[in-house]
């Protein structure tokens, strides 16, 4: 890494994170036939890890009217708002150069609305929708890991191909991110990867509106406060083999 290097790259969640909401809860419990129920159901077995990303989206899709997804992607438009802070936190990592990628298990058409209403141009790895021939909507997942199947994406796969160089910064708020944390040299965390954090003793900076992050991202790129050194990554304990992987390596 060259001396002007910049000294982290970020990865940015996005339902419950860069938004306010869960997006695909939202469109579930407006859209869906009794979509409160299947929504909280879903949200309930992934909290308790009784069922996988994949297997969440499969029910989700299902439950979707697929032929009414204009009015879907005009309903996130106007009910998803960005979390507070978030265009300063953007604003200070774009001002310093510092490569930052929306990582998502979220569908790339439920996020596009979102993103295009605030004009953030972004690199996203995400999960893709398409159209299945019998009209209903499809999940694709371009971004998993090529054998487990715990993710739709890949979290922990995505962050460790970031190379050996600048230190990896992680910021979600989920269930689905925790491999994400596991294998991050730095996490920011709130909700329940923030829980998950605490209790399998993953250092990581809390949060709730993005103020603090961006205070202190400021406070490492303007040198008044050391970055934090890179950690002993990866969970021995956890089912994510890339996570197993880094703990053997170290």
């Amino acid at each position: 890494m060259g001396a002007n290097s910049p000294p982290f790259t970020v990865f940015l969640d996005f339902d419950g994170t860069l938004v306010e909401p869960n997006v695909a809860i939202l469109v579930v419990e407006e859209f869906a036939p009794n979509g409160r129920q299947v929504a909280r159901s879903i949200d309930l077995a992934l909290k308790a890890q009784k069922m996988t990303l994949r297997e969440a989206w499969e029910q989700e899709a299902a439950a979707l009217p697929a032929d009414r997804l204009p009015e879907m992607l005009d309903f996130i438009r106007k009910k998803a708002p960005l979390r507070a802070g978030a265009r300063e936190l953007l604003a200070l990592l774009k001002k310093h150069d510092i490569r930052t990628t929306i990582l998502s298990g979220g569908l790339d058409v439920f996020m596009d609305p979102v993103l295009d209403r605030e004009e953030i141009d972004l690199p996203i790895l995400s999960e893709c929708a398409t159209i299945a021939p019998n009209g209903g909507l499809r999940v694709l997942h371009p971004h998993g890991h090529p054998s487990c199947r715990l993710c739709g994406i890949c979290k922990a796969l995505a962050v460790r191909g970031a190379g050996d160089g600048p230190r990896t910064v992680f910021i979600g708020d989920g269930s689905t991110d925790r491999y994400g944390a596991e294998v991050a040299d730095i996490v920011f965390a709130r909700h329940r990867l923030l829980e998950y954090c605490r209790a399998t003793a993953i250092p990581c900076f809390p949060f709730e509106d993005f103020d603090p992050v961006t205070e202190r991202m400021s406070a490492w790129l303007e040198g008044r406060e050391p970055i934090p050194s890179p950690r002993a990554i990866g969970r021995a304990a956890s089912p994510c083999p890339i996570s197993q992987e880094l703990t053997h390596q170290g």
